[in-house]
């Protein structure tokens, strides 16, 4: 049997909480006083992906596909898809997206996931992580779009047979390359109106309320209804 020094004078470890099996929410948080708190925000990268599909298993009602993990992996969403280390232990996450409007100036960030162990929150991880995205991705940014569909590539193909220019043909493909820069003039989410604590959150963070969608959620996810939240600059 394990023994512990309590002669005076001599600190006694403090151990880590393990993270939960199931997700129910807290009033309060069980993580001593004493203990030391580093939050650091890290990449998602394909080593530790996996970690991420545990994370969401646990934080949330719906199952990911494959494609959306691969779309996280993606260099554009770097920036904005994160995990919330606590004392390098991943905790949480933060997933995004950027989203083309008709404005061709213009795009939206659309938060797919935020979350956090229940044991580990109140205590700030939540709003590192969101403040990281709007740091990065927050109204007033710029994101740049690579489009390499197949329609794409099928339209740069008949302009290049159509052009006469000498040259046109590299420079469509020097401009494809370099991408197609956009301002970002949203962030915005959906949150389950049963969560009023989640609303409360991003509220205090400058989002206000633009919808709701009665039946947003798949059938089997009650309720089925949610709020749309939005900031804009």
């Amino acid at each position: 049997m394990a023994m512990t020094d309590t002669r005076p004078g001599v600190p006694v470890p403090v151990p880590a909480p393990a993270p939960p099996r199931t997700y129910a929410p807290r009033t309060a948080v069980p993580i001593r006083a004493g203990m030391p708190r580093r939050i650091d925000i890290a990449d998602v990268t394909p080593n530790n992906v996996g970690q991420l599909r545990k994370l969401n298993s646990v934080l949330f009602p719906v199952r990911f596909s494959e494609r959306w993990y691969k779309d996280v992996l993606e260099a554009q969403v770097a920036d904005v898809s994160k995990f919330a280390l606590f004392n390098d232990i991943p905790v949480g996450n933060v997933c995004c997206r950027f989203e083309r409007l008709e404005n061709k100036d213009e795009a939206k960030l659309y938060i797919m996931t935020l979350g956090c162990l229940a044991p580990y929150r109140r205590i700030g991880i939540a709003s590192k992580l969101l403040e990281h995205v709007l740091e990065h991705g927050g109204p007033g940014k710029t994101v740049t779009f690579h489009d390499n569909s197949d329609k794409a590539k099928g339209d740069e193909k008949a302009a290049q047979g159509a052009s006469a220019k000498k040259g046109q043909a590299k420079k469509d493909e020097d401009k494809k390359k370099k991408g197609e820069e956009r301002r970002i003039v949203a962030v915005y989410l959906h949150v389950q109106t049963d969560n009023d604590e989640a609303k409360l959150f991003y509220e205090k963070h400058g989002f206000k309320e633009v919808e709701r969608l009665d039946e947003y959620y798949h059938r089997g996810i009650e309720p089925r209804s949610a709020w749309v939240l939005e900031k804009r600059q």
